[in-house]
This record gives structure tokens, sequence and C-alpha cells, in this order.
């Protein structure tokens, strides 16, 4: 048995209502989106609800499960407790929790304004009609008393049903400007009976719904509310006020977990769901400053990554209980290999908000660094009679994912990789101060290829003849890609820089720098370098709203905030025509020329795939070759490359 005397505070029971959790973990609710399109359980929801439960926390939170399930709810996908009909489903996942080790809550919420709307079908119901998100959710119903009454109802009628299907728990979602915190925010609500104004109208029909849900339940079911600290908008709620919420509803529940931030504002979703510019534990102070004022337990989320940190936060009386999603996702095993010694061996999280941003698309969420998330169990080796001989062609993130999965089912391999370390563009793209989240992700997959038992091979650059003459069973290509260097005047000039090697610092930039090319690693390097005080201008012949459109929407808004600040300047539809000595001559709309003056010029124009071996090999050896990551196509990410070499490894 392990001794758990290090972690004595995280592995301290806490009983609630009669309902005993095992230790001081939660995991965090998320938008998972697993379920069917009408919120039917489906198979991949209850082997995703194993696998949350098997990560050793105390109880696991399903999220945003919508009081109405019909077109104003706000997400398709998510669990359906609105009929009687669903409570065999639910209570599969109650099953599929307990089963493996872990209590479930559901959290119960509806997005009032922020809910979608069909064009052309009835309003939504809002707290004020007069604060609309944008003009395509204008479409709304101020409530009045019959629909409080009726959406209290719904709140109440879910939780009982919970209860009925099994569930000991639940959470009401009073956080990030949903419809209850739209109540208590001054930034949404505008109404001028006795449920607006002041701060004590705004909070009283939160507080009917929440006194109506404890009096249905009873007293052997545990009542979380979900808060937001403050809400991180202009004119949004502050934490004394939240405060003051939580001091009254802690008559009616019995946890309160405090979050940050709102979710329909791009800026303040930042903090909602934390970004890889953000620092850690950013509600630890709010939720020590809570309990001083509280009697009931209070639980924090945000950018808590590990489980040393889940000790302090505890052990100095922060709170009582500490949640997690992001961390999870990255390494399930994130709690029994730092029981085991083996913290190091803890995979990272990168703070990309992939997993987040499947709720943008209605795509069943994924991991960028772990397509193994919802996946229990390690990798169970070949006999030997299946295990094979492969050659992996580049140490990148693809290559050195396929090294750590084939080596985990048995094969020999050997991985070669042309520079003198691992790494690949990652190298580079982790420099910037900023990216220390990726930094830390590089850093653990460089150790973990290390040591997973591949032959490596620095410093080898592979032709088709040493395929020849290794005759492999199997080869995956991960080479990558390489930088586009359009044709282009004077692109080949000394004030001309790669990004790569501006941002490694293998190249020093001017005073002024434009930089070409308004992908991430462009914009990357115009916030990294503005904020060193350069003048930076960032050109690219798209317009200037596609910049970066495909990357996470909250780490998105958070970057374009930073550059804000830091003064750089976004042009788009600028056609590059000619670089010089003192700058870029550019063409716009019309034909119009424009002129942008720099002492540096930064080459930011995206990459294209190395793959002319890719080509080779696949047109000799057929269906012995797999190419991943880079090489197969532009555009491609960590996700891709993590995806791609994963599938690759379980088919060979």
């Amino acid at each position: 048995m392990k001794d758990l005397s290090r972690y004595a505070h995280v592995f301290r029971p806490l009983t609630v209502r009669g309902v005993t959790l095992k230790n001081r973990l939660q995991y965090a609710p998320t938008v998972v989106l697993k379920c069917a399109p009408n919120g039917d359980m489906t198979q991949e929801m209850l082997e995703f609800m194993k696998w949350q439960a098997g990560t050793g926390v105390a109880y696991v939170t399903v999220g945003d499960t919508p009081v109405t399930h019909e077109n104003d709810s706000a997400w398709l996908c998510e669990m359906n407790v609105t009929s009687d009909d669903d409570i065999h489903g639910m209570n599969l996942l109650v099953g599929a929790a307990r089963d493996n080790g872990a209590e479930i809550s559901v959290e119960l919420a509806h997005a009032g304004r922020g809910s979608r709307q069909t064009p052309g079908g009835p309003p939504v119901l809002a707290v004020s009609a007069s604060r609309p998100l944008d003009p395509a959710r204008a479409n709304l119903k101020e409530m009045d008393r019959a629909d409080m009454d009726y959406m209290k109802g719904r709140y109440v009628d879910c939780a009982v049903r919970c209860r009925n299907a099994g569930f000991r728990m639940v959470m009401v979602h009073c956080a990030h400007n949903n419809l209850l915190a739209q109540f208590l925010s001054p930034a949404s609500n505008a109404r001028t009976d006795a449920y607006g104004g002041s701060p004590e109208n705004r909070r009283k029909w939160p507080l009917e719904v929440l006194k109506a849900v404890r009096e249905a339940v009873g007293n052997d079911m545990v009542v979380e509310i979900r808060v937001s600290a403050q809400e991180d908008t202009a004119d949004g709620l502050g934490f004394e006020e939240s405060l003051a919420f939580m001091e009254a509803a802690q008559d009616f529940v019995d946890i309160i977990h405090i979050s940050r931030g709102n979710i329909f504002d791009l800026a303040a979703g930042a903090f909602t769901i934390p970004t890889y510019f953000s620092g850690r534990q950013l509600n630890v102070a709010f939720a020590a400053e809570a309990k001083k004022r509280l009697k009931v337990p209070v639980a924090v989320v945000g950018n808590i990554t590990t489980l040393d940190e889940a000790e302090e936060i505890l052990a100095s009386g922060k709170a009582d209980i500490v949640a997690m999603a992001k961390s999870f996702m990255a390494d399930g095993e994130l709690v029994s290999k730092t029981l085991a010694g083996r913290a190091g061996d803890v995979r990272p999280c990168t703070r990309c908000d992939l997993c987040g941003n499947a709720n943008t698309w209605g795509t069943s969420m994924r991991c960028a660094v772990n397509p193994r998330m919802g996946t229990p169990g390690e990798l169970t080796p070949l006999p030997p009679g299946k295990r094979k001989k492969v050659m992996v062609i580049g140490g990148g993130p693809a290559g050195m994912m396929a090294a750590q999965t084939l080596t985990a089912l048995g094969h020999g391999v050997s991985l070669y990789e042309k520079s003198g370390s691992l790494g690949g563009l990652l190298k580079d793209g982790t420099a910037p101060a900023f990216k220390e989240y990726l930094r830390n992700y590089l850093a653990w997959d460089v150790r973990m290829t290390e040591k997973c038992g591949a032959t490596i091979r620095l410093n080898e650059r592979v032709t088709m003849e040493t395929v020849e003459a290794e005759n492999p069973d199997a080869v995956i290509v991960a080479t990558g890609s390489k930088p586009l260097i359009p044709v282009i005047p004077g692109i080949g000039g000394p004030t001309v820089k790669a990004v790569a090697d501006v941002e490694s610092r293998r190249e020093e930039t001017g005073r002024r720098v434009v930089v070409c090319g308004g992908g991430l690693s462009g914009l990357e390097c115009a916030l990294m370098l503005a904020m060193e005080g350069k003048e930076v201008t960032v050109l690219d012949m798209i317009s200037e709203g596609d910049f970066c459109a495909g990357m996470p929407i909250f780490n998105r808004a958070d970057l374009f905030s930073r550059m804000r600040r830091h003064g750089v300047r976004l042009i788009g539809e600028r056609r590059i025509l000619s670089v010089d000595d003192t700058g870029v001559g550019t063409e716009g709309p019309g034909g119009t020329k424009h002129r942008y003056d720099a002492d540096t010029v930064v080459s930011a124009f995206g990459v294209e795939p190395e793959n002319g071996l890719a080509l080779g090999l696949l047109a000799r050896y057929g269906p012995a070759v797999f190419t991943v990551g880079d090489c197969v196509a532009k555009g491609r990410t960590v996700f891709h490359a993590n995806q791609d070499a994963y599938r690759a490894a379980l088919r060979i």
C-alpha cells in the first residue's frame, strides 16, 4: 500500500449530508458533447465517465446540463435530464461513475440570453430583453413572474429527476453569466422591478431557485453551486457582490465552487477557460477570502495542475476541495503516477484549449496532447509474433508520439532525427516567455521519448537508401514541414529574418518590425517583440478578421487582447510586393499601394509539408509506409501530429 502522508490533506475524506467523498479532488464540470444530439445516453459518454471516475477523483461533475433541452439550450449533445424517459440513461451514468470509484454530480444550467436561437423561432427567455449579447441573439423575452416560476420549476424538476436516477449530488450553475448569473450581474440585469437594481434585488430570484431545489430534493442530497468570483467584464459582477450572494446562498447549499469570468464574453471567457497566457491558480485568492466568510466547504478551480499544488491549497486552508479538468485530460493517471513517485512522467497540459474549442463546432471533446483521453488502462503489448521492426523518421511531436506508442506495444523502434536534438518545430515555437505550458510539454515529450526504449539516432538524415538498408517491416514518416518562402523581390535580403530564428533568438531585430503573416507563429512572434518594446506591424493578404481564424476562440481572444495592449498593428488585405532595406511595399484593395517602414522584416508566411521522402517511400513500399503530422498537409497542429502518430502506431 502507498503511504499518502505527503498528500494528507488531498486524501482526507469529506462527508457532506451523509455522502462521503474519498478525497478532496473534483473532476471539474466541462462540456464534452458525447451524448446524442437529443441528449440520449451513448456508449461514448458512458466510457468517458468510466475514465473520468478512474482518474482517482472523489467525484465527477457532469458539465453544463440544460434544464430545457430544446432549441434554446446552449449545447447539443449534452445529457438530457428533462424527461423521465432519460432516467434509464442517467442511471447508467451513475453506475459508470460509482463502479469506477467516484461519486457523480451534475451541473444544471440554462444559458438565458446566451442560448442558441432558431431564426424565426420563438423568443428566448432572458433576464432583460434590452441586453442581448449580439444582434444574432436579440430575439429575447424579458422573463415575467410566470416565466420565472416556470424556469424555477425546470431547475427543481431536473434536480429531483437526478435524485430519482441515483445521483446523490447536484450542482446549480450560478456562474459564467448563465441564466442565474445573468440575474446577479449588473451587466446583464437591467430590470426595474423587484428583481433588478440593487445587489439584494438581483440575487432574489437565484436564491428563490436554490431554496426551491433544496426543499424539493430533501436533506439527503448534496447541493453545490458554481459561482464566478468576478465576471472580468465591463460593469460585470464584482467579488464583493458575488461573495454576498454566496453568504446568502449557503443557507440552501452544501458546497460552493468558485470559478471566474463570463463564458459569453470572449475576453472574460479567457478567465473561465484559462489560456496559455494565464497564470496558475487563478481563483485561489478568491477562495481563500471566501473561506473566511462562509460556513460551507469551498471548492476552487482554475489552472491548478498538480497534486503538490492541490496539497498546498488545502493544507493552507485556502479551499476544502480542489477541482481540475484539463490536467486530467492531458494525463488521466496524474494521481496514480504522482503517488508512485513518478510525477515527472505526468503529461502536462499545454492550455491550448482544443478540448474547449470542440464546443464551437459541436464536435466531441478531444485532447491535443493525449490521444488516449477517455481510454482506461495501459496499452497492451502485442504477443512476440506480432511485433515488428519499425523506423520512425523525424523527431518532432509526431515522431515522438509514434516512438512512445510503438514501444509500448512491444515493437522494435529506431527513431531518426536529422538535427542534434528531439523536438522539431516545437523547439522554436516554445521560445517566447508566455509559452511556459508548451515548454513543459516539450520537455516531458523529449524525456519520455528518451526513456521509452526506442533507439534514437540524432544527426542522421534518412534517404531512400537508408530505408532500403535497414529493411524495416514498417516506416512512419514524420518529417514535418519547412518554411514557405514566396517569390517576392528582396525576400532574401539581410533585413529579412525567419520567424523561427527571431523567436529562438538566433536573430535579433531592429526597433521597427514588420511581420509578414497573420498565422499563429507570426502573431505570437509579434506579441513577443511588442512586449520587448518594439514597434510591430503584422501584414497579410487575408482580412484582419481572418488572422489565426482556426485558433481556439478564448486563446485567440486573449492573444488579440494582449497584442492590442502592446500596440501591435494588424493590417489585412495587403499583398506583399517587395522588400528592401527600409521596409515593405504592398498592394491593398483596388490596387492601392502602401509602404510600411521597417528595420527588420519577419518572414512568417507559414509552412509547407516536407514530404519528398514520404512520397518516394509510399511509391516504393505502399501500405508499409505511414505519413503523420505536418508532412501530410499544411495547417496541421500538435493535435494532428499526436493523433496521426498514435493511430498509425496502432495500425502497424
